[in-house]
């Protein structure tokens, strides 16, 4: 099948393409300008030149294609209108499956003490907390795609947590910058609180399983196992060589922005895959994402840059 993958340089979108490439199908990446085609040619994958801005530039960019995955990331305040207009643009284009990547921060429950929330949920379970600001907007585009499935078009959402592996993510490399700017490996209050994980790679695998397997209008968790943040900020430490520290949620929005901290630490967001693994029989192989920083791909890219982190100094 011919694969279109909106974010393909990007670091979910980039193993998304890899592993359909993998299985033999034809994937190219969506290039927006002479940058992203640069990158997508050093990675290996076909240029195909088009835009998100607009109706009618998405339905000329997705025709053509079996596949469209959507995993770039864009403001949420924009998505709803790009994923209508993606929808429409792969009704039109004659497209058959169309992926979506949220995340299961739309699940997320407050905690700015740090505090362990006995909450976790699987797909489509009652959330029976009042909706943060980021879930209000990412629901109205998660239905909007489940709901665009019709007789030629099946859609598909797909839900990760916290993604890590092959040394990226958006939460661990955080704690590594607290060690670099305050000489400690940081964590917010108690650090009890957490996000579920999943290996960027089963992740990937995932995208591959919903087209082959899934079930139109669905949504899938994709979900390996869970580490609260003292316990990934102690497997930081132990790879710098340096100790921890509890921030107060004043300090951490001080240390990392508090649009950041609102989202992605002072919360619990916990969620299993039951619809993931009993309809795609998705089996998730990478399942320790503390081993993975003491001893696997951040330990060996904190290795490889050692002589470009520098200390912060204390008076």
């Amino acid at each position: 099948m011919k694969i279109l993958v909106i974010g393909a340089t990007g670091y979910v979108g980039s193993h998304v393409a890899k592993a359909f490439g993998r299985r033999g199908h034809e994937v190219a990446g969506l290039a927006r300008n002479a940058g992203t085609a640069e990158r997508l040619a050093a990675a290996g994958i076909a240029a195909h030149d088009g835009s998100i801005d607009g109706r009618e530039a998405l339905s000329a960019a997705v025709a053509g294609f079996d596949v469209v995955a959507m995993a770039a990331m864009v403001p949420f305040e924009d998505e709803l209108e790009i994923m209508t207009a993606m929808v429409a643009g792969c009704q039109k284009g004659g497209v058959r499956h169309l992926l979506f990547t949220s995340g299961t921060g739309v699940l997320s429950i407050e905690a700015k003490d740090g505090a362990w929330s006995q909450y976790t949920f699987a797909e489509d379970d009652p959330y029976p907390f009042p909706a943060r600001h980021n879930r209000a907007v990412r629901i109205q585009t998660e239905t909007v795609v489940r709901e665009g499935s019709t007789d030629r078009l099946s859609t598909y959402v797909i839900r990760p947590p916290l993604i890590y592996g092959n040394a990226g993510s958006i939460q661990i490399p955080q704690i590594f910058e607290s060690a670099r700017k305050t000489g400690a490996a940081c964590y917010l209050g108690f650090g009890l609180n957490l996000y579920s994980a999943v290996h960027v790679e089963d992740l990937a695998e995932a995208y591959c399983l919903a087209v082959e397997k899934g079930k139109p209008g669905a949504l899938y968790h994709t979900v390996c196992g869970e580490a609260n943040f003292r316990s990934i900020a102690e497997a930081v430490a132990t790879v710098v060589g340096c100790g921890t520290k509890s921030l107060d949620y004043e300090e951490a929005c001080a240390l990392w922005g508090d649009v950041w901290v609102d989202l992605a630490l002072a919360v619990n967001s916990r969620s299993i895959a039951k619809r993931a693994v009993e309809e795609l029989g998705w089996k998730p192989r990478h399942l320790d994402v503390i081993d993975d920083i003491r001893n696997g791909s951040y330990r060996q890219n904190f290795e490889a840059g050692l002589s470009e982190f520098t200390w912060a100094s204390h008076g």
